[in-house]
């Protein structure tokens, strides 16, 4: 493996000239006459770009909220497998159901489909109906 040292730099040329000893030499850099002047390069930001990015950045994303939604349906999909196992099995825990009750009601004003606001509400009656039979069982 070669290792190159430094580069010189272009555009840069040494200006040789005397100074008041008349032994040393003076750098300075060569520019060119018509080279634009630094208030005419830089411009700044309007402020109203800077306003509207800050308000994109507080704009919830639409795709994360619909992962969140996704990954929110597959958790009261699993819960509803382990329901239905368990009345295969013969015992409902009540860990599970309460656990389908939360999740059931989180940001249930979001859904604007009605089926799916149907289903959700099926879902939760039946979530409760089992939890009242629990309870009466373990009063009686």
């Amino acid at each position: 493996m070669k290792i190159e040292g430094p580069r010189p730099v272009e555009g840069v040329r040494p200006v040789r000239g005397r100074t008041a000893s008349g032994s040393a030499q003076v750098f300075a850099p060569e520019v060119p006459q018509d080279a634009p002047h630094a208030a005419q390069v830089a411009s700044g930001m309007p402020v109203a770009s800077v306003d509207a990015l800050i308000a994109l950045q507080e704009v919830p994303d639409a795709l994360r909220g619909r992962a969140k939604a996704a990954r929110r349906g597959r958790d009261i999909l699993d819960l509803l497998d382990d329901v239905r196992d368990g009345f295969l099995t013969g015992g409902v825990s009540r860990a599970t159901l309460t656990r389908l009750l939360s999740l059931v009601n989180v940001e249930r004003e979001d859904f604007i489909d009605p089926g799916l606001a149907a289903v959700l509400d099926e879902i939760e009656l039946r979530a409760r109906v089992e939890l009242a039979k629990l309870n009466f069982e373990a009063a009686g």
